[in-house]
């Protein structure tokens, strides 16, 4: 899955620091974020991704608090760079009173599939 990401760290001299990017995996427990500036590993992030929803005009937001376990940084410059960041997984909190329904259909869809 493919999404906005904007993440926050604290620095050596525990400035915030923040970036941006977009996920390239996203599981319950881990994410892995392509982006130009990549927080150090070890680091504690705070993770904020934002979905859109299948009716276009309802959005999702998902918070972790994950620590990175691994940065790779590209060595031929195309701009790949990325980090990997494991923790106790994803609180969800939707925009629109639509959305709740919406990921209700989406998860009973998906069992659906599962089931058959």
């Amino acid at each position: 899955m493919s999404t906005s990401v904007i993440f926050h760290w604290k620095g050596p001299e525990n400035q915030r620091l923040q970036g941006e990017g977009a996920t390239r995996d996203v599981s319950v427990e881990g994410v892995f974020v392509l982006t130009k500036t990549c927080p150090p590993e070890n680091a504690l992030v705070q993770l904020e991704v934002i979905l859109p929803l299948s009716d276009g005009a309802s959005k999702a937001q998902m918070k972790a608090a994950m620590r990175v376990v691994r940065v790779d940084h590209d060595a031929a410059g195309n701009s790949r760079n990325g980090f990997s960041a494991a923790g106790k997984g994803f609180s969800l909190r939707t925009f629109t009173d639509r959305a709740p329904r919406v990921l209700l259909e989406l998860n009973s869809k998906q069992g659906t599939r599962e089931t058959e």
